[in-house]
């Protein structure tokens, strides 16, 4: 059996998949599993083994893309038109997604239950739409129960993936110890924290760890912020400068007391790695996107009240800013945290 998991979004989107891809292999040993992501999201997969292989779509972004990717495009068409699927499942809601999806030659075809109907074209050519209802849903479970309503797997939902083993190391903090890992950078302006709060959360974080490791995307503004953090602090403050891999970022999480940051792909590759969570959130909503089945905390401003209603919470988080969350309350979460039995001797 050969199956095809069609998700081209961002590097966090395509780690919160692997859930679905393990619970995939576990209940069908002998298939073989393609994924068709986004290009640049396929190291993050390099700690899940269950993928035989990976195919990946160029960027919207007109910025992201290359004179060759209309070349690229053609022979993705005819690598999916050429091989034998057995089944398709397109997670992403998009209509690129869902273009690859339908001129596959799978033998079934399905789709996640879409924000928009399908145009009559789309419902010809998909054997069926997910019925699950994911508005207020945690992401993976999105993704898993679209796929096994079609598709039998397991009740219970695995944890995210990224195997030890294959993690490399950061040359750098080859020999840390007890440390933490601050993830300062953002693409995503409205996540971004002011240099002045993380200053105050790393100083705060010295005082209880005798290193710290700045880390930070590639993006020349993220890794101003980084560099500029670890200049201020001192010599026990080492910084990625967007260089470390994902596999080496995994590496320092396995080994970390605890991850310190934002919404964003480390976050959750540190719950892959079981690495305790103090995550701030801002306008983003926390039912979406909390640490899957790690230890977390999650912080936001002193006088935020989540509402029952899920839709009014939904509602309610995205009227936040992340100048609500105070230093101290970020530290607060990182004492209760690694206090809890739960972490002793990590």
């Amino acid at each position: 059996m050969r199956l095809l998991f069609i998700k081209p979004k961002h590097i966090g989107d395509t780690l919160i998949l692997t859930p679905t891809i393990v619970a995939a292999k576990q209940a069908y040993p002998q298939a073989e599993i393609w994924v068709l992501i986004r290009r640049g999201c396929e190291s993050i997969l390099a700690g899940c083994p269950e993928v035989d292989r990976i195919l990946t779509i160029a960027p919207v972004d007109k910025c992201e893309r290359r004179p060759s990717d209309f070349w690229h495009d053609l022979w993705l068409l005819s690598t999916l038109w050429l091989t034998p699927f057995d089944y398709v499942f397109e997670l992403g809601d998009g209509h690129r997604g869902r273009l690859f999806a339908m001129l596959s030659r799978a033998k079934k075809r399905f789709s996640v239950k879409t924000a928009t109907p399908l145009k009559p074209r789309e419902q010809q050519r998909f054997t069926a739409t997910s019925t699950y209802e994911w508005e207020f849903e945690h992401r993976i479970k999105k993704d898993y129960c679209s796929v096994a309503e079609f598709l039998p797997l397991p009740e219970a939902i695995p944890p995210l993936r990224f195997d030890r083993a294959r993690t490399q190391v950061w040359e750098p903090g080859r020999h840390l110890k007890n440390f933490a890992v601050v993830q300062v950078g953002t693409r995503q302006g409205f996540k971004c924290w002011s240099r002045e709060s993380w200053l105050e959360v790393c100083r705060q974080l010295l005082e209880r760890h005798e290193n710290l490791v700045i880390a930070s995307g590639p993006v020349a503004h993220e890794v101003e912020l980084a560099t500029s953090l670890q200049q201020e602090l001192g010599s026990r403050v080492l910084c990625t400068r967007g260089d470390a891999s994902w596999s080496q970022l995994a590496d320092l999480l396995y080994r970390a007391k605890l991850y310190v940051g934002l919404n964003t792909a480390a976050m959750h590759l540190a719950a892959a790695c079981g690495c305790p969570s103090v995550s701030i959130f801002g306008p983003t909503v926390e039912d979406h996107w909390y640490p899957w089945q790690a230890p977390y905390r999650i912080v936001n401003g002193p006088d935020y009240v989540a509402p029952a209603d899920p839709k009014q919470r939904q509602e309610s988080c995205r009227k936040r800013t992340m100048n609500d969350t105070r230093p101290q309350d970020v530290i607060a979460a990182c004492d209760e945290l690694l206090a809890s039995p739960m972490q002793a001797g990590r």
